[in-house]
């Protein structure tokens, strides 16, 4: 399935706003898009600030995010790269770790240049 490469400096919020998702530092810094590097499959997704009310139902709030759309063709130093099916403002192929039941990010702002599959 075809999807939008994603990026570095892309914006995504978890389930809960205000929770900011990042890529703290990019596996690879050689190939980018937009001046940002690609992100591959062996990046990891932090959740900094995520307003899920653990307290009230028991649960932990989001911590990170696991990626679930890699790219079959495009590879990036080996790595597939992540790829986001639609233009943002969308839900990413995500699912928030933390919370129970998982909760897709939303993708706020993205390139939207660069297309792989």
């Amino acid at each position: 399935m075809p999807g939008l490469l994603l990026h570095y400096g892309a914006l995504m919020m978890c389930a809960h706003p205000p929770g900011l998702v990042t890529i703290p530092a990019p596996v690879q810094q050689r190939v980018l898009v937009s001046g940002q590097p690609v992100a591959t499959s062996a990046d990891m997704f932090l959740v900094a600030g995520c307003s899920f009310p653990a307290a009230t139902l028991g649960a932990p709030p989001c911590t990170s995010i696991t990626w679930l759309h890699t790219s079959t063709r495009v590879f990036v130093g080996g790595l597939p790269a992540m790829l986001q099916p639609s233009p943002p403002v969308s839900v990413a192929p995500a699912i928030g770790v933390g919370t129970p039941p998982p909760n897709p990010p939303m993708v706020q702002a993205m390139q939207l240049r660069v297309r792989g599959m």
